[in-house]
C-alpha cells in the first residue's frame, strides 16, 4: 500500500480509517508518557551526581526495563512480517527486551511521536530522516528496513509511458509533496505533469486505461491484476533517487540506552529470518488484526519482497539486510539540499548511525530460501 511518507504526504484511504483511532489513542498515552518523564527530571534527576548511588542505580535499571514503542508505516501486512515473527515468536524477549508494536497510517507522524517518546522507534523512508533532524527533531535512524525504498509509478502493461520522461503532460496519482517527484521533475526537466489526488485502491487504474499512480510493486499491482488489468512499476529507486527504508529512534534513547536498540535490532533481523523461512503462521496473525489483507494478496507480497529482494538488497553491490552504506546517505543529503528540501547541510553522522548493523551486532546477515516463489492471482480474489 502507498505510505505517508512525511508529515505533508497525506493519504485519505478508507481502508486505514478504522486504524487512525488507535493510534490516536497511542498518541495519546506517549504524551503522558513523556510528561512523567518530565516531571521526574526536574523534580528529581536534574542535577544528580555518582552520590545518588543506589537510588540512581535504581532509576537506569527501571528504564532499562521500559518497554520499547515500535510504530509500523501502515496497517499491519507482510511487508511488516519480520517484526511480527519478532512479536509473535518471541524473538524479542529472548533477546531480553519488550516491545510494543504500533499501527501506523495516515497522518501518523511517526517522526514527531518518535521524537516525543523516549522509547520511541518507527519506520519511515530515508528523505524523511533528514527533513525531520533539518527541523530540530532529536531521531537518528539506527537501520535499514529495505535496502532500497519500493516506492514506485504503476502503468498499464501496454502503456506508452516506458520512462520517467514519459510522464510529461500526464495526470499522476499520488500523495501530495512527495520529494521523489520533486526529483523526477528536475532530473528530466517535467514541466506539465499533473498531481491528481490517490484514492487508497486502485478503482481509478482499473476503469481508466491511462491513469497512472503510484504504488508499491508489492501491493497495487495484485489488485489490479485480480481485477484483469496487468500492470507495470517503474521503481524511483532506478532514477537515482534511491533512499532507503530505516527504522529511526529518539535519539536519548540511542545515547542513554543503546543496548536497548541493540536487543532491538537483533531481534528485527532474527525476526525477519523467521517470517521468510515459515510465512504462514504470521500471515494469519496479520489478518486478524488487519482483516481486509486477503491470503492471496499476502501471499503476492511475500513473492514480490523476495524477487525484489528488498530487505536483503543486492551482493554484487554490497548490501545485505540492515546493511548502512554511508556514501548513499551523503549522496542523499547532497540531493536534498540541492532540491531546497534541507534548508542547510544536514551531517550524516546527524542523521544515522552504522552501530546496530548485523555486522556490528556479529550477526550473519544471510536470509532463508524463499518459502514461496509465485504467486498465482485468481480473477476476483480469494479470501
Amino acid at each position: 500500500m502507498n505510505r505517508p511518507e512525511t508529515d505533508f504526504e497525506l493519504q485519505n484511504s478508507s481502508v486505514v480509517q478504522a486504524r487512525l483511532a488507535e493510534a490516536l489513542r497511542w498518541s495519546a498515552r506517549l504524551l503522558v508518557a513523556v510528561a512523567a518523564v518530565l516531571v521526574f527530571w526536574l523534580l528529581g534527576g536534574c542535577g544528580r551526581d555518582s552520590s545518588a548511588g543506589p537510588a540512581a542505580d535504581r532509576a537506569d535499571a527501571k528504564a532499562r526495563s521500559e518497554p520499547l514503542n515500535f510504530i509500523h508505516d501502515w496497517v499491519p501486512e507482510p511487508e511488516h512480517g519480520g517484526y511480527y515473527a519478532a512479536q509473535q515468536r518471541g524473538i524479542w524477549d529472548a533477546e531480553g527486551v519488550k516491545v510494543n508494536v504500533l499501527i501506523g497510517g495516515p497522518n501518523s507522524e511517526i517522526e514527531k511521536r518518535v521524537a516525543l517518546d523516549p522509547y520511541g522507534l518507527g519506520i519511515v523512508r530515508g528523505d524523511a530522516v533528514f527533513v525531520a533532524v533539518d527541523r530540530g527533531l532529536p531521531i537518528v535512524a539506527v537501520n535499514s528496513y529495505f535496502q532500497h525504498d519500493p516506492q514506485g509509478v504503476m502503468v498499464r502493461a501496454d502503456s506508452p509511458v516506458r520512462s520517467f520522461a514519459d510522464l510529461e503532460d500526464r495526470d499522476l496519482a499520488m500523495q501530495i509533496g512527495g520529494t521523489w517527484l520533486q526529483f523526477l521533475q528536475k532530473k528530466y526537466g517535467l514541466k506539465k505533469i499533473r498531481v491528481r489526488p490517490i484514492t487508497g485502491n486502485v478503482a481509478n487504474f482499473v476503469k481508466d486505461p491511462d491513469w497512472i499512480m503510484q504504488a508499491y510493486p508489492t501491493s497495487e499491482p495484485y489488485y489490479a491484476l485480480r481485477e484483469g488489468v496487468a500492470s507495470r512499476v517503474l521503481q524511483i529507486s532506478e532514477s537515482g533517487f534511491d533512499p532507503y527504508r530505516v527504522i529511526i529512534a529518539n535519539r536519548q534513547l540511542v545515547e542513554k540506552h543503546p543496548e536497548l536498540v541493540a536487543k532491538f535490532s537483533r531481534g528485527a533481523y532474527l525476526g525477519w529470518k523467521s517470517y521468510f523461512r515459515d510465512p504462514e503462521p504470521i500471515h494469519a496473525h496479520i489478518r486478524s488484526i488487519s482483516p481486509t489483507m486477503d491470503s492471496g494478496g499476502m501471499r503476492f507480497s511475500y513473492v514480490k519482497m523476495r524477487e525484489l529482494r528488498l530487505v536483503e538488497g543486492d551482493d554484487a553491490r554490497g548490501e545485505s539486510m540492515g546493511a548502512v552504506d554511508l556514501r548513499r546517505w551523503e549522496e542523499l543529503g547532497r540531493i536534498l539540499l540541492d532540491l531546497g528540501v534541507v534548508r542547510t547541510p544536514v551531517p550524516v553522522a546527524s542523521v544515522v548511525t552504522d552501530a546496530f548493523t548485523p555486522a556490528a551486532l556479529k550477526l550473519d546477515p544471510t536470509l532463508p530460501a524463499p518459502f514461496w516463489t509465485n504467486a498465482p492471482v485468481e480473477r476476483g480474489g480469494t479470501p
